[in-house]
């Protein structure tokens, strides 16, 4: 059995790859650190029974990390383990296609239960969930995030903080016309004509990360 956890802080990482080990002896056990991590990671070796993932892990972008693995690997179940226990945001993550929602407050028990009913082929959410406080969109355009690269989700990103072309391109260590170059493919994949609808429709997937919070 394999399992690979996305994480990019190692203290918990280690706490949680420690107690499925404890959990799972002789289990083979993978860790990243970062979207583009965890998608090279995929990308050589996709062989994966489990991807626990962290929706906050650096280049993931709200819900667009678990929205690239669900689309490309299709075939690998995600439990989602967050420290944003928020109910619409859980009811958004399930919507997408994740197999099931751990918080990360969740005591050792729970991670195993968690865990062994995903691997089963079951879903797995918290104990007295409350509905979500809007009716989650059914439209969100998931497919369209998808088919950004990495490079491209970067250059959105910073899109959306109001940087402009010279500015990403000296960010990135490009030039100008390849910063306009991925713009206008976004548009092309977003289905959008200009920044203003890129950012609105990126807005969608964005999340507060709760460790930010003062």
């Amino acid at each position: 059995m394999k399992l690979l956890v996305a994480d990019d802080h190692p203290l918990f990482r280690s706490a949680l790859v420690h107690t499925l080990a404890k959990a799972k002896p002789g289990c083979d056990i993978c860790e990243v650190g970062s979207l583009s991590e965890l998608l090279s990671q995929l990308k050589h070796d996709d062989d994966v029974d489990l991807l626990l993932l962290d929706l906050h892990i650096p280049e993931a972008f709200g819900f667009t990390g678990l929205i690239q693995v669900l689309e490309h690997y299709e075939h690998i179940p995600v439990l989602v383990v967050s420290g944003n226990d928020n109910a619409d945001v859980i009811h958004q993550a399930m919507l997408l296609g994740a197999s099931g929602f751990l918080v990360k407050s969740a005591a050792n028990e729970d991670i195993v239960q968690a865990v062994n009913a995903v691997l089963a082929g079951q879903n797995w959410l918290p104990t007295d969930l409350p509905p979500p406080s809007t009716v989650p969109s059914e439209a969100l355009p998931a497919e369209r995030i998808a088919a950004l690269t990495p490079q491209q989700l970067r250059v959105l990103t910073m899109v959306s903080e109001g940087l402009y072309n010279k500015q990403i391109a000296d960010e990135l260590h490009v030039t100008d016309a390849t910063v306009r170059a991925h713009v206008t493919e976004i548009f092309r994949k977003l289905g959008v004509t200009n920044r203003t609808q890129a950012v609105i429709l990126f807005s969608r997937f964005q999340l507060e990360n709760p460790q930010h919070q003062v």
